[in-house]
């Protein structure tokens, strides 16, 4: 096992590299825009990049060439965020597959998964009585309650909510027509029959005065569009109005995109077509709906073996260990 130095711990982000460590982490960073990655993952890659070649140079190592299994684990069990391990497995990969490097030293950076917990669901009953919750005769009613179907039944980001404009809604083809902040890519929704009433209930009686291209308003000046954090008031105010107890569950406008994915997953909508609705480009995003699919594992469950022998009577209290 690697002995851990001395040095700190936490490396600083902003040292300055070694020049031939520059080179080095900006091919890594062409290498990742070659292949499409978005400016927000080359900036993650970027940052721990940079991170660890911090942390290799104060272990001796000044050129990748000199990269080896001492200085990458040194460095390694140097690191404190743990997160940073398979960002910098792939790093090395990189190194190796690129000729920096005479073998592939990923395979002795430490194993951590990060941990995944379990999405928070709302019932759909628990919804309708969100949803039900909201004084729709208050200043700002109207507004509220289209801006929480949109998170509710089609499951919108709280970001696209918050920036949508009304060139996006195309009420004569019932559709929504979104350019995703996150993602960047452009989705069609339908704009089911309650979410189109309730739009324009909000758009002809309480909004209409308003010369703005944005949907979703503020009702003191200035006139800008709703924050995300707003659209986040609005969700924990219609929970605590309906009676519901979290019980730990988030409440946020994300929340609805779990329970619709868990809706849908339930009603045997096939992953793919959960993972186009929601708008998620990642592939690897239909693995989170597995553990939303809760009546279809419950074909899977076992029943319980009976108890029989020693080990029944141990649990009657007929035999102790002692």
């Amino acid at each position: 096992m690697y002995q851990q130095t001395e040095q700190s711990t936490t490396p600083c982000r902003y040292q300055e590299l070694l020049p031939e460590m520059k080179d080095f982490l900006a091919g890594y960073l062409e290498h990742g825009r070659r292949k499409g990655l978005r400016e927000s993952s080359l900036q993650l890659q970027d940052k721990i990049g940079h991170y660890f070649l911090a942390a290799v140079t104060r272990n001796g190592c000044t050129r990748p060439e000199e990269l080896n299994a001492g200085n990458i684990g040194n460095a390694c069990l140097n690191i404190s965020s743990k997160w940073f391990l398979s960002h910098i497995q792939t790093f090395l990969r990189y190194a190796y597959q690129a000729g920096h490097t005479d073998r592939d030293y990923s395979g002795i950076v430490p194993l951590f998964k990060r941990p995944q917990p379990y999405p928070s669901v709302y019932t759909t009953e628990e919804i309708l009585k969100i949803e039900n919750s909201i004084d729709q005769g208050s200043p700002h009613g109207k507004r509220d309650y289209a801006a929480l179907l949109l998170a509710t039944r089609l499951g919108i980001r709280s970001g696209d909510i918050s920036t949508m404009t009304s060139k996006e809604l195309d009420f004569d083809r019932s559709l929504i027509l979104l350019t995703q902040n996150k993602t960047g890519v452009a989705i069609e929704l339908p704009m089911i029959t309650d979410v189109k009433a309730a739009l324009k209930q909000y758009l002809e009686e309480e909004r209409a005065c308003y010369d703005s291209p944005y949907v979703f308003l503020r009702i003191v000046p200035p006139y800008s569009h709703i924050s995300v954090q707003a659209i986040t008031k609005i969700v924990r105010t219609a929970i605590m109005a309906a009676g519901i107890d979290p019980a730990g569950r988030k409440q946020g406008a994300h929340a609805f995109r779990s329970s619709l994915a868990s809706s849908m997953v339930n009603d045997n909508i096939p992953y793919e077509a959960v993972r186009k609705a929601l708008g998620h480009t990642d592939q690897n995003a239909i693995r989170s709906y597995a553990s939303l699919d809760v009546e279809q594992l419950r074909n899977y469950a076992l029943p319980v073996m009976e108890a029989t022998g020693t080990f029944a009577a141990f649990l009657e209290g007929r035999w102790s260990l002692s």
